[in-house]
């Protein structure tokens, strides 16, 4: 998955914990909702696919899959109301862009992106790791304590990974930080006699070391150093920090009963009236929504097998719908394929047989299997302000597999049908004038999706550009239809897909007169691909 597909994924999850805490904050036991960010992490860290048949991907894939069986006659009318729908839209889609003369896919500005990623995840990291250097620095000028109840308390609550009390006149308020070495730093001017407030804060502050808080926090850092631009990510932040808070608060409650709600609130308000500023490696005894942390106090509930299924419930849920990816269809695998070919058709036919070959005019050959397919939508000419034509293609891939390259021929004609010498703007083409134009484009597209603005392509004839070759005889561009022909496609799993009727194709087209009816009802192309699995 690409950096924008996991942090897509990782946004609506996010999306989904957000809404179940608003509905269920003071409902569900408050780990539920640290449980829910953690899968949200996770998806947002992990940077390759979890197929399920029960995520949301495959639930919204399968709704608009809606197959259509129709009659032969009956086909090639619903084929033109499907062409001269897709023709509105495309011209539709000309309309948004024709103030931009900027290629879809431009080299330079996924440069430019990526450098601008770079720059803000370094200034981020920098960012933390000041403030890791800053919490270092506080923590070695710590002393260790000198306290009967402390050291008693220490006694009490044996733990694997050692735990030490100290103190420093550098806090204001009480924290732990480490991992693996666990410490519990307190305030020089904490108040040693008052034995009830201070068991409440190390009871807080042992429930943070338990749960490895500042492990998740470490990680929740991580995924925002690399998500940066996702405001969702953001937002996951802030409210994971919050309900690691809300989650100790509601264990300490249950710790010392009913009873403790208002002394423990009022240690909480105490508390945050002094605050030691911004230290994210760290686990704050009361820091950020004092006001929110009091309420859900108040209304801590007891656990009864009912909430906890209901928790154990939404979290699977969670994970089933929101932390997967969509599964691919189970009729055609593509793991195990190594040779990918169509049907051989007649080389001896003419043009409009060869077309009706490809397009769904065509019945299915009389395999057990329906072949999986590739189809050029549509290829429109729109124009520029100034009048410069540009091609915008839409391909749409229902195969199994991820298509990460494709190599195809585009060739031009006029409004009568009369082919035409053009010269194509490629970024990394100093092709000379010809009727073959090949491009080769690097675009991912996922199975079952239509990738709708491939193209971009400027296409000159008869202009005179500043900063390139004179061409054509000075008369305006005269490019009124546009035909495509995939040569060549890669998919994600390396199998590369040579079309074995690419030549017939283009010796069908290329300077050739086409009647004007072909060259409007050329689209939907259809690529009939037939898998062989490996003997």
């Amino acid at each position: 998955m690409t950096l924008l597909e996991v942090s897509f994924a990782g946004a609506v999850c996010v999306i989904a914990v957000v809404m179940i805490r608003i509905i269920a904050l003071n409902r569900l036991p408050k780990q539920t909702f640290v449980v829910l960010w953690e899968i949200a992490l996770v998806r947002l860290i992990l940077p390759f696919k979890i197929p399920s048949v029960l995520s949301i991907y495959t639930l919204i894939g399968q709704i608009r899959s809606m197959p259509v069986f129709l009659e032969a006659e009956a086909d090639k009318a619903a084929l033109a109301i499907s062409r001269e729908s897709f023709g509105i839209v495309q011209g539709m889609r000309g309309m948004e862009y024709s103030a931009s003369r900027q290629a879809t896919v431009n080299p330079l500005s996924v440069s430019v992106c990526f450098v601008v990623w770079c720059v803000g995840m370094l200034l981020l990291a920098v960012f933390f790791m000041r403030s890791y250097l800053h919490c270092r620095l506080v923590f070695r000028t710590a002393l260790p304590v000198r306290n009967t109840c402390a050291e008693q308390w220490i006694k009490e609550h044996p733990l694997r990974r050692r735990i030490l009390i100290r103190q420093s006149d550098r806090i204001a308020t009480p924290l732990t930080y480490g991992i693996f070495h666990p410490v519990i730093l307190m305030p020089k001017q904490t108040d040693w006699k008052n034995t009830g407030q201070l068991q409440y804060i190390f009871a807080h502050e042992y429930e943070h070391i338990c749960r490895f808080d500042a492990l998740t926090k470490r990680m929740v850092l991580y995924a925002l150093c690399i998500h940066w631009f996702n405001p969702f990510v953001w937002v996951m932040f802030f409210l994971c920090n919050r309900d690691m808070e809300l989650a100790c608060d509601e264990s300490v409650i249950r710790q010392f009963g009913d009873r403790a709600r208002s002394a423990y609130s009022f240690v909480l308000i105490g508390m945050a009236e002094r605050n030691s500023g911004l230290m994210p490696f760290c686990n704050h005894f009361s820091k950020n929504a004092v006001e929110e942390r009091i309420n859900a106090i108040m209304k801590t509930k007891q656990m009864t097998m009912i909430t906890f299924l209901s928790a154990c419930l939404i979290v699977l849920v969670t994970v089933c719908l929101f932390a997967t990816s969509a599964v691919t269809s189970a009729d055609s695998n593509m793991e195990d394929a190594s040779v990918v070919s169509v049907p051989e058709t007649n080389t001896n036919m003419d043009t409009n047989a060869y077309v009706n070959t490809y397009t769904n005019t065509n019945g299915i050959a009389a395999d057990k299997k329906e072949p999986m397919t590739i189809v050029h939508e549509s290829a429109a000419i729109l124009r520029y302000e100034d009048g410069a034509s540009y091609i915008h293609d839409i391909l749409t891939n229902k195969t199994d597999s991820t298509i990460v390259e494709t190599q195809y021929c585009m060739l031009a004609y006029n409004e009568n049908g009369s082919p035409l010498k053009l010269y194509w703007n490629f970024l990394d083409s100093g092709a000379e004038c010809s009727f073959e134009n090949i491009v080769r484009t690097k675009t991912n597209i996922l199975s079952d999706q239509t990738e709708k603005y491939r193209g971009g392509w400027s296409l000159y004839d008869g202009e005179i550009m500043k900063d390139f070759p004179k061409v054509g005889n000075g008369e305006a561009s005269q490019a009124a239809y546009a035909l495509l022909c995939l040569k060549q496609v890669v998919f994600e799993d390396g199998t590369v897909w040579d079309n074995p009727d690419y030549e017939d194709w283009f010796e069908a087209y290329a300077g050739k007169e086409i009647e004007i009816d072909e060259l409007q009802n050329y689209y939907p192309y259809e690529y009939k691909i037939r898998l062989e699995q490996e003997i």
